[in-house]
């Protein structure tokens, strides 16, 4: 490893190569750890966007290189959990002298709160790019009252309970004289008709 060793008649110098080192390094992890240090590269999962509004959640995540049929969601008791797979295309014949980029499973699990509503998730997958939509339940959907007043619907409006009894009683005085009204002229009716019987 870039030490000199010695040797019969002086020191041989040896080629330090770094790359083999680490490759070394990593194999004899892999041998001790069962591959678990590759594994663990290969399900790095990718950053992701959250972002809210009126209408619900949205959730944005890259997902370069990966066919749309090895990504898989599902929604559960308010969980949502985003499964994809970036598959190794290993062809015969040809060596992979370096391989960077991370290959494998992977899955991200989000906790929704219960105002938004996992029944109806919406997905679409553009350009390497999934994006969620999680929309609210009505339940917590704004929503305009409207009231109603002689089986019409106004525009909504507050009412003073008071000064509505108020006018409910007017009301109903106006209706007493207009009935009393009607009962005087009945009456002078009836006295005209026993005047002219009598003559």
């Amino acid at each position: 490893m870039g030490a000199a060793l010695p040797a019969s008649g002086g020191f041989q110098m040896m080629r330090f190569d770094p790359f083999r080192e680490i490759e070394e390094l990593t194999q004899r992890m892999d041998r001790a750890f069962g591959g678990a240090v590759n594994n663990q590269m290969s399900r790095l999962a990718p950053p992701v966007d959250v972002h809210e509004d009126e209408q619900g959640l949205e959730l944005t995540l890259d997902l370069p290189g990966v066919n749309p049929d090895d990504i898989q969601i599902e929604a559960e008791n308010q969980t949502l959990t985003v499964q994809a797979q970036r598959k190794y295309n290993r062809q015969e014949g040809r060596t992979a002298h370096r391989v960077e980029r991370a290959y494998g499973s992977f899955v991200r699990t989000f906790s929704v709160p219960a105002k938004y509503d996992l029944s109806k998730v919406e997905a679409d997958f553009n350009h390497g790019t999934l994006t969620i939509r999680v929309p609210r339940s009505e339940a917590a959907q704004k929503r305009n009252i409207q009231v109603r007043s002689g089986g019409q619907l106004n525009a909504p409006r507050t009412v003073d309970a008071e000064q509505g009894n108020q006018n409910q009683g007017g009301s109903q005085s106006s209706g007493q004289t207009q009935q009393g009204g009607q009962n005087s002229t009945q009456g002078s009716g009836q006295t005209g008709q026993e005047q002219q019987s009598h003559q």
